[in-house]
């Protein structure tokens, strides 16, 4: 006789499950004025959705990305958004060039990404990206301590520099501790 194996239930990762409970950014709020309305917009490692709820609920075509399957129940409940599930880090990148009027990237690094990310937005698309930094001097307060996954000092200025206009930079102390990088800009007609 053999046993059935019990189906597990369907639960995302710890991390992901944060976006259920989660406030959208404050910096992503700051700046949808800007994005174009109506347009088309990629939420990198979204998660299980907190900012692609508030950009579906602000009229954006959201597209959520992550490599957890296990969120997508969540992204398609969110009238207004779809989900592409793509490991990032160790496939080809899924999108086409220019098909994003903006990109977000919310607590995700992936170094090797930068350029994918310039060329997937339209022209005068937008880049908006918040993650965690290196403390600052003297501060050992992160929960991320792995320098693969937390930017340098101005490391987002220093990339995007001669690519796109920067519109807005921040660099924060959060309330638990941690010490984040905002930054905003925009692909120039010039690129």
């Amino acid at each position: 006789m053999s046993k059935k194996k019990m189906k597990e239930p369907y639960i995302p990762s710890e991390h992901s499950l944060k976006g259920l409970k989660g406030a959208p950014s404050e910096w992503v709020k700051r700046f949808i004025p800007k994005l174009p309305k109506g347009g088309r917009v990629l939420d990198l490692a979204c998660g299980c959705g907190r900012n692609t709820r508030l950009l579906a609920a602000c009229g954006f075509e959201v597209v959520g990305a992550d490599i957890d399957e296990r969120c997508r129940p969540y992204i398609e409940a969110i009238p207004g958004a779809v989900f592409v599930q793509a490991d990032f880090e160790g496939s080809p990148w899924p999108f086409e060039p220019k098909s994003f009027d903006a990109v977000l990237v919310s607590f995700y690094l992936e170094r090797r990404l930068y350029q994918n990310l310039f060329e997937v937005l339209k022209e005068d698309g937008f880049l908006i990206y918040e993650t965690f930094m290196l403390p600052y001097p003297g501060f050992d307060g992160n929960r991320a301590k792995n320098p693969d996954f937390v930017l340098k000092p101005l490391e987002l200025i220093d990339v995007y520099r001669d690519q796109m206009e920067i519109l807005a930079y921040g660099q924060e102390l959060g309330e638990k501790g941690d010490c984040f990088q905002q930054f905003l800009a925009q692909k120039s007609l010039r690129s």
